[in-house]
């Protein structure tokens, strides 16, 4: 019997929004990340680590409502193209609340001694740049039918984040070479710029599935 198209297009709503509600918490754990960063803030690395788990479960949770909606209303055209792509996306959000946790979880190992606060503020604001294409990828992905061209412009913004992470490597390894005893906190901050440029990716990639969703089209955007 066919459905609805009412009511697959409130399910499809309803499951949008949810998945909005993820990529808030996502993007407000990386910002905590960041914060912990500049400050060396242990307690707050803490909280970011704990709250991992949250993320994990809202994965499982959105990933079964999307199964349940496909098999039970059989959506078609930009619903089967939102619903099917929403689970990617699930997965890729779930991905880098993972990378926020882990930049947590170096900072706790590498509380002392501090990580050197010039490159340090660096590291921090080329991940500020990454987050910032998460929530720009997400901002598009939120839209009716999805924005294209705002998805292709978060894309086009990764070779930025890429520049910045071989400066910073390139900036890293003077340091060490400068003084060897700065070998287990520059490979600490190596180790965190690599999980930014990975945000960045995962935003590109999420950009790439916000296209696909517009136009019906898959693009390689990376």
């Amino acid at each position: 019997m066919p459905q609805s198209p009412l009511l697959v297009e409130k399910k499809r709503e309803a499951l949008k929004e949810a998945l909005l509600v993820m990529g808030g918490q996502v993007e407000q754990a990386l910002r905590k990340s960041l914060e912990a960063l500049r400050g060396q803030d242990l307690g707050l690395a803490r909280e970011i680590v704990s709250g991992d788990a949250a993320i994990n479960r809202q994965r499982r949770l959105l990933e079964q409502e999307a199964l349940l909606v496909l098999a039970a209303y059989k959506p078609a055209g930009l619903d089967l193209r939102l619903i099917g792509a929403s689970m990617e996306l699930v997965a890729e959000l779930e991905r880098i609340g993972d990378y926020a946790a882990d930049v947590a979880r170096i900072l706790l190992r590498h509380a002392q001694p501090p990580l050197p606060a010039p490159l340090l503020a660096r590291v921090a604001d080329m991940g500020d740049a990454a987050v910032d294409m998460l929530r720009d990828a997400l901002v598009a992905y939120g839209q009716a039918g999805g924005d294209a061209p705002l998805a292709r412009l978060v894309a086009s913004r990764d070779d930025q984040i890429d520049a910045l992470q071989s400066e910073l490597i390139d900036a890293i390894a003077v340091l060490i070479g400068d003084d060897p005893r700065q070998a287990a906190p520059g490979i600490a901050l190596s180790w965190v710029t690599h999980l930014y440029e990975r945000v960045a990716d995962r935003a590109t990639n999420i950009a790439e599935r916000v296209v696909y969703i517009a136009t019906g089209e898959t693009p390689d955007l990376d």
